[in-house]
């Protein structure tokens, strides 16, 4: 018998039973959930070649994020409160994970002018997050010379050592353990005693979150070419076929995908919850990642899986 994505009780969703799907050549892990917050890029002064409509919706929407900023901080200390979501920058599309509200809460923090506390919490937080991925994937790395030295320990807290162990592992994205180390040192000055941090709380703060912002983005991001995601594929991310068993994606990236194929679709539940639409079977077709990225590119708009393509094919013998 012949076993679908239609024939499993989460579908695309079934993690575990993927292996057995007929169609599963055809078929690539799409990432779906995702967080990120473009609220200074929308702060900016319109440019003066943009044109006129233009320039009027932008400033719309500027006083609108300005109105919600002084309900959120207070209207205060606005000036200080739009220069420091300006100089912040956007925070970068990450997937959702364990660092994502801790990572607003520093940012939010460093809004409101609590430099301290921001410094703080980035730096923390970097540190968590490197424990997170050793002990998380420590395990898949038995056969490693560094297991003997970490697969007893709780925490972590001599950033370069982790740094290295995860970086012979191929954890890291190309970047990622040179912002870690950055960071590192930053938060060495900053959170052991050093009077000179006084005169600088503002900058390192930025520093700080800016450094944790490029971890995250590298790390858990969607289009910072990641080498486990599928190059060409405008708009969205698939994980390679043969990054489909790196520890890294398989703990956190595949988890938050649909196994879907070059057709399928977006619904955006009443919850709020983005879901997949998608065909039951693609066929025997074997499509190398190049091959998936190109049907994607090309496909026809009118055979993607919809709400309405599958009200209207209810109760036919459909593929859908």
């Amino acid at each position: 018998m012949r076993r679908t994505i239609s024939d499993l009780a989460r579908g695309v969703y079934a993690h575990s039973e993927h292996t057995d799907v007929a169609d599963r050549q055809a078929r690539r892990y799409h990432p779906y959930s995702f967080d990120f917050d473009s609220t200074p890029l929308s702060l900016r002064n319109p440019e003066e070649h943009w044109d006129e409509q233009v320039k009027q919706l932008h400033l719309e929407n500027r006083a609108r994020q300005i109105k919600r900023l002084e309900l959120e901080y207070g209207a205060l200390n606005i000036d200080e409160v739009l220069k420091n979501t300006i100089d912040l920058g956007p925070k970068s599309m990450s997937l959702l994970t364990y660092h994502n509200r801790l990572h607003q809460q520093a940012r939010s923090a460093f809004v409101a002018g609590f430099y301290y506390p921001a410094l703080v919490a980035a730096c923390a937080l970097g540190e968590r997050i490197l424990n997170h991925l050793v002990l998380d994937l420590r395990d898949n790395f038995k056969s490693s010379e560094h297991y003997k030295k970490v697969y007893r320990k709780d925490s972590f807290d001599h950033w370069p050592f982790v740094v290295s162990v995860l970086t012979d592992w191929s954890v890291l994205a190309d970047g990622v353990g040179a912002e870690f180390l950055a960071l590192g040192e930053l938060r060495n000055r900053s959170i052991h005693f050093n009077p000179e941090t006084y005169q600088s709380l503002r900058a390192d703060a930025l520093g700080a979150l800016q450094r944790l912002n490029a971890v995250i983005a590298m790390q858990f991001g969607y289009f910072g070419r990641q080498p486990w995601f599928i190059e060409n594929t405008p708009g969205a991310q698939f994980v390679k076929r043969a990054y489909e068993e790196h520890p890294f994606v398989r703990t956190y990236v595949i988890p938050r995908s649909g196994f879907v194929g070059p057709l399928y679709g977006m619904e955006l539940s009443e919850q709020g919850f983005w879901t997949h639409l998608d065909y039951a079977d693609y066929g025997d077709a074997d499509l190398s990642d190049e091959e998936f990225a190109t049907r994607y590119r090309d496909r026809d708009p009118a055979a993607v899986v919809s709400r309405q393509m599958i009200e209207a094919t209810r109760g036919r013998n459909s593929p859908i």
